[in-house]
């Protein structure tokens, strides 16, 4: 199973869907997680000490074990990442004995409905999960207000990132 991780409640949750019904198109199980709704309180180290993890986040992680691999679906905020991923990736960097292991050679299909344009949270996004050991898929899947994907390259760029990750 894929998991399809949404870092937004709007478009890009729109474009999550898209690409869900195009796996089972494929005959491919994927579930959708809205990082958004999980409502992880932001990550501070006197936060983990007095609270301790929260239990969505070791909730996620044993998901994310078990995932063939990961379809990150992400907006554009300030040329980078929204701080919702990146919050849950310091969560999950806290938990277990080797965070790691939720990265390392797992493969990553980066996604994005950006209002300009998308390259530079596509670039931020390779750059970190490449950082986490990830193997990230060489094409994004982009749109944007004015540019929707086209059904057959949704279809291919899937294709290509199922073949891959299932070796």
């Amino acid at each position: 199973m894929y998991l399809l991780l949404v870092a937004s409640l709007n478009e890009n949750m729109k474009l999550a869907r898209r690409i869900e019904k195009s796996l089972e198109t494929l005959g491919v199980k994927s579930k959708i997680i809205n990082l958004v709704d999980l409502n992880i309180t932001l990550y501070d180290s006197t936060k983990e000490e007095n609270d301790g993890i929260p239990s969505k986040i070791t909730e996620l992680s044993s998901t994310m074990k078990n995932a063939s691999g990961y379809i990150v679906v992400s907006p554009e905020y300030n040329y980078s990442i929204p701080p919702t991923l990146t919050n849950v990736i310091a969560w999950l960097s806290r938990n277990g004995e080797d965070f790691r292991e939720l990265f390392t050679l797992k493969y990553v299909q980066l996604a994005t409905h950006s209002g300009v344009g998308g390259n530079d949270v596509c670039n931020a996004m390779r750059l970190q999960f490449s950082k986490l050991g990830a193997i990230v898929a060489p094409r994004e899947i982009v749109t944007t207000p004015k540019k929707e994907v086209e059904e057959a390259s949704l279809q291919r760029i899937l294709s290509q990132f199922v073949g891959i990750s299932q070796k």
